[in-house]
């Protein structure tokens, strides 16, 4: 709550509203946010959130903003795409999942250009762990973006590498397809200029402009004139230039196919970006547990090791008592042994006085 000098709240009518949504929050009365501009909406969220964390009640209104906020549709998700590292601290605050994945998505796709401006660095560092995920997805969507590279260069057509059933190919089945060849090199050649010149996984878009061309395939890349370029280097006829073009044609579905299965323009964001395209990639697969809370409420959960078993002043005493049984047990035993031997004593016949007394008998 900022008070100005004459000790009097700016905006007050709009502050005592604030307050009085959260306390009805109690009674499960929906919160309100503005609906006509969304920047308007996030500040009313980040007045709430701090009135809710005033009053210690944040994980009362959490899922009400987050519904609030879903009601404005397209609207919210477009507003999350133009300033995402402004979203992504309310996201963490209210432990919203969507709208945190939806700005790690749009951060890590434009991340090139996001990333040498101090004010969103400054902004990411306020929440805990999304700098290095941000880092960690970036790395693995220029790794894929490599792979696509080096799929689209390595691609062979089938009937390019089969020309002939019969094994092993001479070298006249090659030879019929030289115009296959000529225009595969042809394609190579554009491709990787535009790779050594930056406009690739290093460009400041990841590669989506190119990947997005040979996506669409057509003539929204190498169309007439650059093939004519082409023409005025290794000139040809007529008919013969028309039959390179079908086959160029042919190639670019080919490798259309090569970018559709890569799935890098697939879309993860919950912007419909056909009617609202961006300029970069935004096909990041975030990953439920790398959310922050949740590995901070796992380490919380981490259990202590437990401390060696001591036994009490209770367990001692039955220990001691038990241990004296034991002796006076001992000792009876014994003694009614030493008896039991004395009795067995008694009773034994005296075998050498008798043999004596059949010995006098036998003189007599």
């Amino acid at each position: 709550m900022v008070v100005n000098e004459n000790g009097r709240i700016p905006q007050a009518d709009k502050t005592f509203q604030n307050y009085e949504s959260v306390l009805y929050a109690f009674y499960n009365k929906e919160l309100t946010v503005d609906e006509t501009d969304m920047s308007a909406a996030l500040s009313d969220c980040y007045q709430l959130i701090q009135i809710a964390d005033y009053l210690g009640c944040i994980g009362l209104i959490s899922k009400p903003i987050e519904v609030a906020l879903f009601k404005h549709g397209q609207d919210l998700f477009r507003a999350i795409q133009s300033v995402p590292h402004a979203w992504i601290e309310m996201a963490y605050r209210i432990r919203s999942e969507l709208i945190f994945k939806e700005c790690i998505i749009h951060l890590v796709g434009d991340w090139k250009n996001l990333k040498s401006t101090p004010k969103v660095v400054d902004r990411l560092r306020d929440v805990p762990s999304v700098h290095g995920l941000v880092d960690k997805y970036h790395r693995m969507l220029h790794e894929k973006a490599k792979t696509l590279e080096l799929s689209i260069l390595s691609h062979y057509p089938q009937a390019l590498r089969l020309p002939s059933e019969d094994l092993p190919i001479k070298r006249e089945s090659y030879a019929k397809d030289i115009l296959v060849w000529m225009a595969l090199t042809f394609f190579r050649h554009w491709v990787s200029q535009r790779l050594i010149t930056g406009k690739g996984r290093d460009a400041p878009d990841c590669g989506y402009d190119l990947f997005f061309a040979i996506g669409t395939g057509g003539d929204a890349y190498m169309d007439k004139s650059v093939i004519n370029q082409f023409h005025t280097r290794f000139p040809m006829t007529k008919k013969a230039m028309n039959v390179l073009e079908n086959h160029l044609f042919e190639i670019k579905e080919c490798t259309k196919k090569v970018v559709d299965e890569s799935k890098v323009l697939r879309s993860q964001c919950q912007l419909d970006v056909h009617r609202f395209p961006v300029k970069y990639l935004t096909c990041t697969e975030f990953v439920r547990n790398d959310f922050p809370w949740l590995r901070e409420e796992k380490d919380a959960r981490v259990v202590p090791a437990k401390r060696a078993y001591k036994p009490g002043g209770n367990e001692i005493a039955r220990l001691n008592l038990e241990t004296t049984r034991k002796s006076q047990r001992g000792h009876s035993a014994e003694g009614q042994d030493e008896l039991e031997f004395n009795e067995e004593q008694e009773t034994e016949p005296d075998y050498e006085t008798d043999m004596n007394k059949r010995v006098r008998y036998e003189c007599r």
